[in-house]
């Protein structure tokens, strides 16, 4: 029998805001922590919302962040985008077994690229994980696209506002979330994709610093992040999409979003060869982001525990855009190996070894290695030497028998939200499938309450650069030492 929904009002301060309680869990969404970034709030740190008098409704989900419908990257997985979009979306969701308590809180940030996305998708719904894990779960809206990444070289622009709103939304949880039963001292920040680079970048800021007490990087460590040059290369490219002779912040701000938007789409095609495939991303600013991801992660500036991993087969889910990489013989691999600048036998004969020696077969590795697995291993070696870190590797495959464990593949499992949107299709074996997002999603609410994840059962250690050790989810989950170390090793 279905609990039956009863409204619950909890006073923050802002004011009083009323959400819905189904007798386990009560649900507040589209509360604002910001206030909308339009007109001379563009391209400006985000300003506080407005308080308001009486009760606020948060029943339903703000809009999302201003995003491009149905580009090459929506419906690579099920409902990555979403159509209903506002000015007014700076806001977070908030899931909680109990407004009394002082639950572990975990804070979601969403994925897509840093272009698509939003907090209101159905897969992030944190009612069963709140339900099942007793964490008070938190997911937020931040800035996309040229709208939160753009780098205006103005006095009065500020770069990287995408990142500052998902700091501003943890100032809200700091001071908001007891009020929700939630402990501002057990915060764990946690993201996939863009997600997960996004929990990179706030460990590289300064201004983040205090914000959390644990985080779980999936599939986020890349080498995408942009310098300096490159980002004012794509604010050169986006004014002259939208027509003006230079990059000019008052007649950019004027132009309306649909304008942006077309600018954006214009602008990303002409960067494609030069700045690469996420032009609109975080860029090393010097101010918001004094330095790259591994150069932070090298340092103590935020020496909390972190979880970080990635899919076996992360860029199979792009292989799309790669289609002559199928028919690759001996001869035309090499000549791609070739520009890695590695000792090309050394990686041939490392594959070969794990089994992999088709061409078309090693260039799917490679592909995957090189764009995110040696990046998340870096970024573990160096965070090993001052903060507990964990690594995982996501061994549960795409129902598409050419997909392998694509990018993307993980998002539903903490969630347990498998059978919501279509991922029962994309998910293979979903039924199966779910008995490993219920293991997941208890480890991951263990590092949010104890700040060391338990593993049902399996003991999981630190990684380190001796032993290497890595928890496979797969249909079993196991401990590996230094899983496929002879390629690991060959690449450095």
């Amino acid at each position: 029998m279905t609990a039956v929904a009863s409204p619950i009002v909890v006073s923050t301060p802002g004011g009083e805001v009323r959400g819905t309680a189904d007798g386990t869990v009560a649900s507040f969404l589209g509360i604002p922590y910001a206030a909308p970034p339009s007109g001379s709030r563009r391209w400006a740190p985000p300003a506080p919302a407005a308080p308001w008098s009486g009760v606020r409704d948060t029943t339903s989900h703000s809009p999302a962040a201003w995003q491009p419908v149905g580009g090459p990257l929506d419906g690579l997985v099920p409902g990555m985008g979403s159509a209903h979009q506002g000015d007014d979306h700076l806001s977070v969701n908030v899931w909680t077994p109990s407004v009394d308590g002082s639950a572990p809180v975990l804070v979601w940030i969403h994925g897509g690229a840093f272009s698509i996305g939003s907090s209101s998708l159905p897969v992030y719904d944190g009612r069963r994980l709140a339900a099942t894990t007793g964490a008070v779960v938190v997911s937020l809206n931040y800035r996309l696209g040229a709208f939160g990444f753009l780098l205006i070289d103005d006095p009065d622009a500020t770069a990287n506002v995408g990142l500052l709103d998902q700091v501003a939304a943890l100032e809200w949880v700091r001071d908001t979330i007891a009020a929700f039963g939630g402990d501002p001292t057990r915060v764990t920040v946690f993201g996939e994709s863009a997600g997960g680079g996004s929990v990179l970048s706030l460990l590289s800021m300064p201004r983040a610093v205090g914000l959390f007490r644990s985080a779980i990087v999936q599939s986020g460590a890349t080498d995408l992040l942009l310098g300096r040059p490159q980002a004012l290369a794509v604010a050169d490219a986006v004014a002259r999409a939208a027509g003006l002779e230079r990059v000019d912040l008052d007649a950019l701000r004027r132009l309306s979003p649909e304008e942006v938007l077309a600018a954006q789409a214009t602008a990303a095609g002409e960067l494609f060869a030069t700045v690469g495939t996420m032009p609109f991303h975080p860029c090393v600013d010097g101010d918001v982001m004094p330095t790259d991801w591994l150069t932070a992660s090298r340092t103590a500036l935020n020496p909390v525990p972190v979880i970080i991993g990635t899919t076996r087969d992360e860029m199979d889910l792009f292989a799309m855009f790669d289609p002559v990489a199928a028919t690759l013989d001996d001869d035309a691999l090499r000549a791609r190996l070739q520009r890695t600048g590695r000792d090309i036998d050394s990686l041939v004969d490392a594959y070969a070894m794990t089994g992999t020696t088709a061409p078309p077969a090693v260039w799917r590795r490679v592909n995957t290695d090189m764009a995110m697995w040696l990046p998340a291993i870096r970024i573990a070696e160096a965070r090993a030497e001052h903060a507990p870190t964990w690594m995982y590797r996501f061994d549960w495959e795409a129902s598409a028998p050419d997909m392998g464990a694509p990018h993307g593949v993980d998002i539903p499992f903490p969630f347990t939200t498998i059978d919501i949107d279509g991922w029962d299709r994309f998910v293979d074996d979903p039924t199966a499938a779910t008995d490993l997002a219920y293991t997941i999603q208890r480890a991951w609410a263990s590092f949010a309450r104890d700040g060391a994840p338990s593993l049902d059962g399996h003991d999981w250690p630190t990684y380190d650069v001796d032993r290497r050790a890595t928890a496979l989810f797969g249909r079993h989950v196991t401990i590996t030492d230094d899983p496929n170390g002879a390629v690991r090793r060959a690449w450095s």
